[in-house]
């Protein structure tokens, strides 16, 4: 009986209907639909075309948010933004359907022009927030990509058509070109999302001085590395050290930033996961490969491996094994 209920239990959990957690996701659903929306818009005709242009016109506004989600990490918008973003929305919406050539039409554009300019320039500023020189390389690469691909798409968007004319043929040309670069912008936004929740940024708090308990479950939590290897697990989560140690995951969270010094548990853990590999890849009688010694030091696969290991040495695990027994073949 106990089996065939917690069946039922998973079985409900998978038509659980997903929802958004945190600002970066809901955001980028949002940006998301506006981004197929405004697609629609402009391939489609008559009324469907205008039902999802008063959507789609909000896309650039939603991906400034997405924009100010990746590289800010506090959990809530700043209430200026959100009130850019709600301009643009309703002054672009509103531009869709008042009649052209009205007051009202003019207005409405001018207040979406005003707003919808100020998102992509605001966009451009984003990648350079909370930027420092001693940021992991992957985070460095990751902002000098972000900023390539959007300023290709605004060139080819935005001052690639100045010139189109006025004739059908050109008028398709338009609707086409935008449509592929808005598909190009949902892309981009689905590819940096993903990169972020795998590389989350720290919230910049006030950091308080660490206590005499802080110092003692330090020592527990150096204990489980060393006497239960416990960061060997791949699928270690704080919660599972937590419940080890019968703390709350916050106080070991707390912890970790504090006594020890990292930005959160998947450094601390990462840290001690490249301690270990860095010493297989530097034996020079280690033969396993770097898949085997991802395996060993508690990664699931190869590519988190590559990229802790990166952000943590600033060079990949083939190259840093390269190095060293190079150089243990010219000492010896």
């Amino acid at each position: 009986m106990t089996t065939f209920n917690a069946s039922i239990a998973t079985v409900e959990k998978g038509f659980r209907p997903w929802r958004p957690r945190g600002r970066l996701q809901v955001h980028a659903t949002i940006a998301a639909a506006s981004f197929v929306c405004y697609i629609l818009g402009r391939l489609l005709e008559g009324g469907a075309a205008m039902a999802f242009s008063l959507i789609g016109v909000g896309a650039c506004g939603w991906a400034w948010l997405v924009a100010r989600a990746l590289f800010d990490p506090a959990p809530r918008d700043a209430r200026w933004a959100r009130v850019v973003g709600l301009v643009l929305a309703l002054s672009g919406a509103l531009s869709v359907l008042a009649p052209a050539g009205g007051m009202v039409g003019r207005v409405a554009d001018s207040l979406y022009t005003l707003s919808g300019s100020a998102a992509l320039l605001l966009t451009f500023v984003e990648p350079f927030h909370r930027y420092t020189p001693d940021l992991p390389v992957g985070e460095k690469r990751f902002r000098f990509a972000f900023v390539t691909v959007y300023a290709g798409l605004v060139a080819v968007s935005v001052l690639g058509l100045r010139a189109v004319g006025d004739g059908p043929g050109e008028a398709l040309r338009d609707d086409l070109v935008k449509s592929a670069c808005a598909l190009t912008g949902l892309v981009a936004v689905l590819v940096a999302v993903r990169f972020r929740l795998g590389h989350p940024l720290a919230a910049r708090t006030a950091r308080r001085a660490p206590t005499e308990d802080d110092a003692r479950l330090a020592e527990r939590l150096r204990r489980l590395l060393v006497e239960e290897a416990v960061d060997s697990r791949p699928e270690l989560k704080i919660g599972d050290v937590a419940a080890r140690l019968g703390e709350p995951e916050h106080r070991v969270s707390q912890c970790i930033s504090t006594a020890l010094g990292f930005a959160n548990f998947n450094r601390w853990i990462n840290h001690h996961r490249i301690a270990r590999a860095k010493g297989m890849l530097a034996a020079p009688d280690e033969r396993r490969s770097i898949l085997e010694i991802a395996f060993a030091c508690g990664f699931a696969s190869l590519g988190p491996f590559n990229r802790a290991f990166r952000d943590e040495v600033g060079t990949t695990p083939r190259d840093y094994r390269a190095t060293m027994r190079a150089g243990a073949t010219a000492a010896g």
